[in-house]
């Protein structure tokens, strides 16, 4: 079996929660993926990583990066196979630490550096479009945005497309697994 198709396996198995009740940005939903069942796991960044690597191996990149915890492994896994840096946009503002210097990204990259992004689950896709902002406004040129899941709750990767567009930014947006692929492979 194809690391893709374990990875697809992986998610179904053990991140797809239902029957339950998880808050998205815009409303609450019965249906949910946890993804830190699988980057918590050494099989599932093991997987997602070599998934994620695939998409960026050929990019000419420095460093790749994306929001929230839940990918942080994942980004660490592809980027070292890649050989390449990390960094992250934090979801509140650093306040300790250099007081002349408040910031929202972890990083070591810098103005120029052409970088790629990745988010784990997109549901209204706000995180990942702050996570452009972010990184637009520190200098760097985004090369890429991976998407994992697109959980098809609240258009997430429509708004980032939008986004895009709107502010003129040609940066392709792929999306791994959407959950219509997750769901019918569960059945």
């Amino acid at each position: 079996m194809k690391t893709r198709e374990q990875l697809q396996h992986l998610i179904v198995e053990r991140a797809f929660k239902q029957n339950s009740r998880f808050k998205t940005p815009t409303k609450i939903i019965p249906t949910y993926f946890d993804f830190f069942e699988i980057s918590l796991k050494y099989r599932g960044v093991e997987l997602a990583g070599a998934v994620l690597y695939e998409e960026i191996k050929d990019l000419d990149i420095c460093a790749l990066g994306g929001p929230g915890k839940g990918i942080t492994s994942v980004l660490c896994r592809a980027a070292f196979l890649k050989k390449i840096g990390v960094f992250y946009i934090r979801e509140s503002i650093k306040k300790i630490g250099g007081l002349s210097e408040p910031k929202w990204l972890e990083s070591r990259i810098k103005e120029g550096d052409r970088i790629a992004l990745a988010a784990d689950v997109v549901s209204s896709g706000s995180q990942v479009i702050r996570a452009v902002e972010e990184v637009l406004q520190f200098g760097a040129e985004i090369m890429k945005i991976i998407i994992i899941i697109d959980s098809m709750e609240d258009d997430g990767v429509k708004r980032i497309e939008q986004f895009l567009q709107t502010n003129m930014l040609d940066i392709p947006v792929r999306v791994i697994f959407t959950r219509k692929q997750l769901i019918q492979q569960e059945n």
